[in-house]
């Protein structure tokens, strides 16, 4: 496995996270799962935005499954961020599909909270195959803070993770030929001291 930071520690892939073997397998339990329309999360709460995300997903909790993957990726995840300790992946799994035309719009991603305190504070996907045209995620940047550094494309293979603070905006977009799939989970961060 090979981590390579794209912007600090803010973006940075890792090579190899799972064989080509285990995504094929994750692909064909999600598919016998079945996928359905995915939703975006809203002051309102849920909602089908197809003019935002047109994608589908299946959501799989699975605590063996995200622990055994923490165990791969701990080395290569910031331990510390801030006052916040990394204390595992979350195990609420979120698969995505992505046929001819779909994609996700720009958008920033939110945070899991636990009732114990624990927050996510980094995205972490798997991207789960290869071979289709388009489907990159692309970061987009505030040029008053990164004057030379309009956008960074990042372009899906097979078993690499991607991992991402939540607030940075970005884009899966469309998928011109072929089908994509996408593993999606989140960092999770306890706080090592109390400010008070």
């Amino acid at each position: 496995m090979t981590k390579k930071n794209l912007l600090n520690n803010e973006i940075f892939t890792i090579d190899n996270i799972l064989s080509p073997q285990e995504c094929g397998e994750y692909i064909a339990l999600t598919e016998n799962i079945g996928y359905t329309d995915a939703p975006i999360t809203t002051s309102r709460g849920f909602e089908i935005r197809p003019d935002i995300r047109n994608n589908e997903r299946v959501i799989l909790d699975d605590q063996q499954r995200a622990f055994d993957l923490w165990q791969r990726v701990s080395n290569y995840i910031p331990n510390i961020i801030g006052r916040w300790e990394a204390v595992g992946l979350n195990e609420r799994f979120r698969f995505y599909r992505y046929d001819p035309g779909q994609r996700f719009a720009i958008h920033h991603d939110g945070s899991y909270r636990r009732s114990n305190g624990e927050e996510s504070l980094l995205s972490f996907m798997i991207y789960l195959n290869q071979g289709f045209a388009g489907g990159e995620t692309r970061f987009h940047f505030d040029r008053r803070y990164y004057e030379h550094l309009p956008s960074i494309t990042v372009v899906p293979v097979t078993g690499m993770a991607l991992c991402f603070v939540h607030e940075l905006v970005h884009e899966g977009t469309p998928v011109n030929q072929g089908r994509k799939y996408v593993l999606r989970s989140d960092v999770m961060y306890c706080q090592k001291s109390k400010v008070f």
